[in-house]
């Protein structure tokens, strides 16, 4: 329960940043998708909906788990869907009132082609890394309970749990496609994502997906070696983040 106002807590702050920000196109706090640093209306379009969108889903979130009380999974999965819709939505945003303002400023000079980057090293490493995980899933399934520990609090000991299904295959599964999907996207539409760093905006990006997933894959891998006894309950500190 705590989980939910806490993520409802932060969804409020960062609207609230966020429209502080609305007029002010900065590096730090915002929606910075690659159409609202082309132009300030389409900083600003963007950022006024995302404000207003995440206060009013902070508040729904803490309503819901106020009267509800749902399982950590589904404020998870609540918060992935508000991620989702508030990155579609202002991307759409902003590309639009780009739009917009870009019919207005007359043509000077030859347009330039956007560059995209090679997505595939970033992929296959992602995959590698999921099949890496499923191999030793698979070496010691039967090793496993029945029920396992699937989360841990602050000091490494398990408070939440699942079935051997559910937390080595499911749930695993459900949180190494969302950087695989995300790093797909970023190679397919060059302004998704376009940070003005050197011109290397997409690479970093594209990197810093990967670390991501390298950082997921390895604290859900620790949990199951925990599970199986191969490694202790000091190891699984630094997997309370999962």
């Amino acid at each position: 329960m705590n989980d939910g106002f806490y993520m409802s807590g932060m969804l409020i702050i960062l609207g609230v940043l966020t429209y502080l920000f609305r007029n002010t196109p900065n590096p730090y706090i915002g929606v910075r998708l690659g159409y609202t640093y082309l132009s300030k209306e389409a900083w600003r379009e963007a950022n006024t909906f995302a404000a207003v969108y995440c206060i009013v889903a902070g508040l729904v979130l803490g309503a819901v788990t106020y009267f509800l009380h749902p399982p950590k999974n589904v404020i998870l999965l609540l918060l992935l869907g508000i991620v989702v819709i508030l990155a579609v939505t202002t991307y759409q945003k902003a590309k639009e009132a780009y739009e917009r303002s870009d019919i207005k400023t007359p043509l000077e000079g030859a347009s330039q082609p956007l560059t995209t980057v090679n997505a595939k090293p970033y992929l296959i490493a992602q995959l590698i890394a999921i099949g890496i995980y499923f191999l030793i899933a698979a070496l010691l399934w039967n090793r496993l309970p029945e029920t396992i520990a699937v989360h841990y609090s602050s000091n490494g000991h398990p408070d939440g749990f699942a079935s051997k299904v559910m937390g080595v295959v499911v749930y695993p599964l459900i949180g190494f496609v969302i950087m695989p999907l995300f790093t797909v996207l970023v190679s397919k539409v060059p302004m998704l994502i376009r940070f003005p760093v050197f011109g290397r905006g997409q690479k970093l990006t594209l990197a810093f997906l990967t670390i991501m997933h390298f950082s997921l894959v390895a604290v859900i891998t620790t949990s199951l070696l925990y599970n199986v006894g191969v490694i202790g309950g000091e190891w699984t500190k630094w997997a309370a983040i999962c």
